[in-house]
């Protein structure tokens, strides 16, 4: 026990850069929303917004339209958090460009976005069916227990260590090509950046969004879906 404290003290102290990275990214987003939601919130119904708040309010409102798709009329409890995750993921993996610690090439950072897709999820089902939730497990025959938990938890290990070993393989490459090419590393590796930290870091955000909300959508009660119909 103390040698874990003493750990937690040195941490605190000395926090890594990635988890310095993480803070900046959890920060900017915190206050760009902060900004943003004050400045619609205050804005005239009859004003033209600007092009910021118009990419914004558009962005938003088809990412509302996309969620509810599949969790019917859940969507306004599921969307704030699989946005927030949205933004976070993909900044953290394209940090590499600003030569950054990318958040998303720990596994600590990983297991912590698959075990927010898991709470996402699972109290999604529970606002949705009640209790009825956790029957679930038991379908469609009693003896199936075993292998419907392993089935629910299985996805939480199964997207962090994709998330972590797309982002973590890119870093790797991008290390050794600036290890042997010394200052012509300058010339060469501007396209191997915009391919594994902006391309590979934008299909892994869309990956671990994508099956976040299907695993959400598993979970919902068919009457959420009629009431949206309707």
């Amino acid at each position: 026990m103390k040698l874990l404290y003493e750990n937690f003290l040195e941490v605190i102290k000395n926090p890594p850069a990635y988890f310095v990275t993480s803070l900046a990214i959890m920060v900017f987003i915190a206050t760009f929303s902060i900004i943003v939601g004050r400045i619609i919130e205050k804005m005239d119904v009859r004003a033209k917004p600007n092009k910021l708040i118009t990419v914004v309010i558009e962005g938003i409102g088809g990412f509302n339209k996309f969620i509810q798709g599949y969790v019917g009329k859940q969507w306004q409890y599921v969307t704030p958090f699989v946005l927030t995750m949205t933004l976070y993921v993909f900044l953290s993996n394209i940090s590499g460009v600003a030569a950054l610690d990318a958040p998303t090439k720990y596994t600590a950072i990983t297991f912590s976005m698959s075990l927010m897709s898991f709470y996402i999820v699972q109290s999604t089902g529970v606002i949705s069916k009640g209790a009825k939730h956790f029957l679930g497990i038991f379908q469609p025959y009693f003896p199936m227990l075993p292998l419907n938990l392993v089935s629910e938890f299985v996805p939480i290990l199964s997207m962090a260590l994709r998330l972590f070993g797309n982002i973590a393989g890119g870093a790797l490459i991008m290390t050794l090509l600036y290890g042997l090419l010394g200052w012509g590393s300058i010339l060469v590796t501007p396209p191997f950046h915009a391919l594994f930290d902006i391309g590979f870091g934008l299909i892994q955000t869309i990956v671990i969004v994508l099956l976040t909300i299907i695993f959400t959508s598993m979970k919902i009660s068919e009457e959420d879906f009629e009431i949206i119909k309707k």
